[in-house]
Order: structure tokens, then sequence, then C-alpha cells
């Protein structure tokens, strides 16, 4: 039994100390493999490269979607109803009637009431800060300066005589409608006022004078009254555009057309790639000068105004020093010819963009009671320029309507309707008296606006 248990024990003895003898570390050949493992890491290998391609392809993916997002064929859609409305006037006996820039404010309206065309677009502004400028200043460089110097003193009589108009609208349209405005009704009625004694811009200035921004309800008060704006210039725009006043300005025009259109194949034989670029050339040169001396007197508002009286002096000089500008392109037909017909095709994309900012949908909902305001205010305008300015003072028709235009749209409008009917030496003083009028609108409506304030007891 000792001899037995005896060898156990020996066993037991010989386990315990290999147990207990310290074993090689396993450090020693990993190390080998951890240098392979990094050695591999650090090489590219198909199976790491492949999930990159594969993050990739997703972004790409997004960057293409968001590049299709952010697509706006805002001014595609707006040429295509200048185009339209242009050749339904060529065209069309009805186009004609109607006239092209009517087509196109038309169009434009019909497309943003479906949806078509967006509420709100950066190429709205595009077309009002550049395109609508650059027609401007292009037609001015066709004006014979003598001629509208001619046209200035009916078109400033029959604008004192409109302005007057306004300002008793206002107080006509307050007396009907003025309690159902709210409670900022004659601080509205002020703005309203200034606005169509000469233009927007009064508009906004008007309601920046009296604070009307600086609450919720005064933001939306704001807000109707510049929807119902919009639809009212378009209606406005519509009838005055519907008086027939081409008889009388026909004999005192110097050939320009609607649209540009009216121009014939002799005088477009003569327009080339150097009278052309030349046009857009001093026209984009005279908008930057005009915006330059604009600020440097202080009010950037006449920015159109200044390049209005320096586009045509700078014709008239352009064409004296290169005899009868015969030099630049090799015709006898003008330094600038072809740069009116540029100018008539951007005139209808600007009436395309005026027509849909004028959603009649948005501006029921938001202002019906300031709707109601502005079409009695415009009606008593429109009486007044007829009765006295046709009537008593017997001035031309074609001048009671581009002054009109001016008092409640502004020398931009103005001047692009006065070339869209063929008014093109009536151009100038649309913009003049315009210009004007951005400086009487806001005095005159601050002026209306308390007079309504102390009359009817308001704070």
């Amino acid at each position: 039994m000792a001899c037995a248990a005896a060898p156990s024990a020996a066993a037991r003895a010989r386990a315990h100390a290999r147990a207990s003898r310290p074993r090689p570390s396993r450090a020693s050949s990993a190390r080998p493999a951890t240098r392979r493992g990094r050695d591999l890491a650090s090489a590219p290998s198909p199976s790491s490269s492949a999930p990159m391609l594969d993050r990739r392809r997703p972004r790409d993916a997004r960057t293409r979607a968001l590049a299709l997002a952010n697509a706006d064929p805002t001014l595609a859609i707006l040429a295509s109803c200048a185009l339209a409305a242009s050749v339904a006037e060529r065209r069309t006996t009805w186009g004609a009637s109607v006239s092209s820039p009517l087509l196109a404010m038309g169009l434009g309206m019909s497309l943003a009431t479906c949806g078509v065309l967006p509420p709100v677009s950066s190429q709205y502004d595009l077309v009002w800060t550049l395109l609508m400028p650059l027609a401007v200043a292009l037609t001015l460089l066709g004006v014979n300066v003598r001629d509208a110097a001619s046209k200035a003193g009916p078109v400033l009589r029959a604008f004192v005589v409109g302005a007057v108009g306004s300002v008793l609208g206002a107080v006509v349209a307050f007396a009907v409608v003025g309690a159902g405005m709210g409670e900022h009704a004659w601080r509205l009625a002020s703005c309203l006022c200034a606005s169509y004694v000469g233009g927007s811009l009064n508009y906004a200035a008007t309601a920046q004078a009296l604070g009307l921004s600086g609450s919720a309800a005064g933001q939306a008060a704001l807000a109707a009254g510049m929807a119902a704006d919009n639809l009212a210039m378009a209606g406005f725009l519509a009838v005055i555009g519907a008086v027939p006043a081409a008889a009388a300005a026909a004999g005192e025009d110097d050939g320009g057309g609607a649209g540009g259109d009216a121009l014939d194949d002799a005088t477009r034989s003569k327009a080339t790639p150097a009278t052309i670029a030349a046009a857009l050339t001093c026209a984009l040169l005279l908008i930057e000068g005009g915006k330059a001396i604009a600020a440097m007197i202080g009010y950037p508002g006449a920015a159109l105004g200044v390049t209005g009286v320096l586009a045509p002096a700078f014709a008239a000089a352009a064409a004296a020093a290169t005899s009868n500008a015969t030099k630049i392109g090799g015709g006898g037909g003008g330094l600038f010819r072809g740069g009116d017909v540029i100018g008539g095709a951007l005139m209808l994309v600007f009436f395309a963009a005026l027509g849909a900012a004028a959603d009649p949908r948005v501006a029921v909902a938001a202002g019906g009671p300031t709707l109601a305001f502005i079409a009695i205010q415009l009606c008593v305008h429109l009486a007044t320029c007829f009765v006295v300015g046709w009537k008593i003072l017997q001035l031309p028709t074609w001048a009671i309507l581009t002054a009109s235009n001016a008092n409640v749209g502004g020398p931009a409008t103005a001047a692009a309707t006065a070339a869209a009917r063929g008014w093109s030496s009536a151009t100038q003083p649309a913009v003049i008296v315009g210009t004007i009028g951005y400086a009487i609108g806001t005095p005159l409506g601050l002026f209306v606006g308390q007079l309504l304030r102390v009359a009817y007891g308001l704070s």
C-alpha cells in the first residue's frame, strides 16, 4: 500500500512542478503576426476599397438629386410666355387687338394660378433687378432726344393730374371701406396712397415710416395690401392697355412697336453683331452708372431714373461723335441698332413676371377689403385723369396713359408699357415723371394718412 501511494505522491509533485514552471510567452510568436497584420492593413485591398466606392455612390446620387431639386425653370417659362404673346400678336387678329404685353401678363397670371409658376422664385428678382432695367436702357438708347423732350411737357402735366386723382381716390375709398380694413386701416390707406402717386417703392417706404411692420397685425395688413396691390396692378395695366391710343401717338412716334416687332425688314438688316454688342455693353454700363450716381446722392431708389437720363444723352453724344452713327457695324442704321428689339423681348418677359405675381386667389383671401379700397381708388384716379386731363386740359391720350401708369406702377412699368405700345420717344418722359413720383409719393402718402387719422379720430 505504501509502495502504491508513493508514485502517486511523486506524480503529483511532478505535475505541480510542471504547472508552476513559467511557460514561454506568446508575444514573441505573435509579434511577427502582428507586423504582418499591420503591413496587410496598411496595404490597399479590394475588400477595403469596395465599401469606399459604395459610400461615394450614394453621395453622388444625393448631389444629383439636390441639383435637380434646385433647378428652377421659372425664367424659361416666363420667356415662353413672352414668345407665345409675341407670336399671337403678330399672327392672329385677336392677339393684335389685345397686344403682346397684356397677353404675356395674362399667361403669367394663368400659369401662376394653376401652380405651374411658383409664388416665390429668385428668377422673379432677376427679372426685376436686371432684365427690366436692361430692357429700359436698351430702349432708351434708341430714343430720339429731341422728340422725347417735346413729349415731356404733356406727360408731366398729366402726371400731376394723376397724382391728385390718387389722393382723392384714397380719401373716397377710405370713407367707403375704411371701417372694414382693421386696426391699421389709416396706415394701410397711407401706404396705398403713396404707392399710387409714385409706384410700389413708396408703399414700402411709407410702411417703414409708419412702423407698420413692427407688430404681427401690421405685418398681416402689409401682406394683404401687397397681395391686393399685385392683382390690382395687373388689372389696371389691362384696362389702360385696352384704351385705344395708337392713332393719337402714331404720327408722333419714332417707329417703335410692341415688343420691338414694328421694325421693318430693311431696318432689321442693318443690325449686326457689333451694333447689338455695343447696345448691350453700353446698356449694362449705364445701369451700373445709374446705381453709382444714385448711391452717391443718397437716393438709391432713383437708379433707374438716373439711367433714364444718361442713356438717351449718351446715345445722342455717341451718334454725334461717330458721324451719324455709321462707323460701328458698317451700316447707316445707328450705333445701337438691334438693341431695341432685344429690349422689347425683355419687356415681354417682365410683363409675364408681373402677371405671375398677381395670383387672384391670394389677393382675395388675404385682402378682400383692401382690394375693394384699391378698386375704388383707381376708379377715382382714372376718372380724374380723363375728366381733367383729357376733357379740360385736352392732353393727348398717350400722355395721360403714360403718366397714369407712372403714378400707379412707377417708372419701370410706365417705361415698359410705353415701349411695348410703340411709344419709344415717350419712354424717357415716363422714367422721368416716375422718378418724380418716387420723390413725392411717400411725403404725400404720409400727409394723407395723418389727415385720415385726425379726421376719423383714429389712433
